[in-house]
C-alpha cells in the first residue's frame, strides 16, 4: 500500500470523516491524486462514502469518506444479549417501556447508576456511549446540557424497529439519572452527516 493511501487511512481513523479537499490540504497531495487513492481505498472495500455535504452554491455535493470498519460499527451483539436476557423473565411485565428501561440498565454495563457530578456523570455516559460505538459528544448549552449522539449502532434494525429510538432516550436516562428529551432526529451536520440530539432535564 503507497504511503499515501496509509496517510489517508490514519487520518480517517482519527478524525473518522473527511473530504477529498480535506485530505488534499492535509496531506499536500492534488486533489485528483488524493481521488485516485480514495477510489482505489473504496475499491478495496476499506473506504466508503458515508455522506453528502450540499454544494455552497451551483456545483455537485462534496463527498464524505469513512473507514468501512467505523461506518459498520454496530451493538448488535450487546442488543441481542440484553434482548435474550428481557425475554428470557416471562413473569416480568410486558409494556414496552418498562422492557426498554430493563434492556438500557443492562446496556449501561457498571456505568449505570447515575453516581457524581453532572459533568462527571456527562463524562461516563459518553464514555460508555462510544464502547457502545454512538460517537457521542456533550455539549454546555445555556438552557441544560445537550447530547449528540453521531451514528446509531442499529442503523440496520431502524426501518423495520423504529422503537430503537427509544431505547436510545432509555439509555441515556439510566447513564444519567436525569430525563431528556430528544430535540433533533437524523437531523444533518455541517458536513450533511446525520446525528440525534438530546436536552438533558436538569
Amino acid at each position: 500500500m503507497t504511503s499515501t493511501r496509509q496517510s489517508i487511512i490514519d487520518h480517517l481513523r482519527h478524525k473518522q470523516v473527511a473530504s477529498a479537499a480535506e485530505l488534499s490540504r492535509l496531506l499536500k497531495v492534488t486533489r485528483a491524486n488524493i481521488r485516485h487513492h480514495l477510489s482505489i481505498l473504496v475499491s478495496e472495500s476499506v473506504v466508503e462514502v458515508l455522506g453528502k455535504k450540499p454544494a455552497s452554491g451551483r456545483g455537485r455535493p462534496t463527498l464524505l469518506y469513512a473507514l468501512v470498519s467505523q461506518a459498520k460499527r454496530s451493538n448488535l451483539d450487546l442488543l441481542a444479549s440484553a434482548l435474550l436476557e428481557e425475554i428470557g423473565y416471562p413473569h416480568r411485565a410486558a409494556s414496552l417501556p418498562e422492557s426498554l428501561h430493563r434492556i438500557a440498565q443492562s446496556l449501561s454495563g457498571e456505568a449505570g447508576g447515575a453516581t457524581g457530578s453532572l459533568t462527571q456523570r456527562l463524562f461516563q455516559a459518553v464514555q460508555r456511549l462510544n464502547e457502545l460505538n454512538y460517537q457521542a459528544r456533550w455539549e454546555a448549552r445555556s438552557a441544560a446540557p445537550h447530547i449528540i449522539l453521531g451514528h446509531c449502532p442499529y442503523a440496520a434494525l431502524l426501518p423495520a424497529h423504529p422503537e430503537l429510538c427509544r431505547l436510545d432516550s432509555s439509555l441515556l436516562e439510566t447513564l444519567l439519572g436525569k430525563g431528556v428529551e430528544k430535540v433533533a432526529h437524523l437531523a444533518r451536520d455541517e458536513r450533511g452527516l446525520t446525528y440525534c440530539l438530546f436536552a438533558l432535564h436538569l
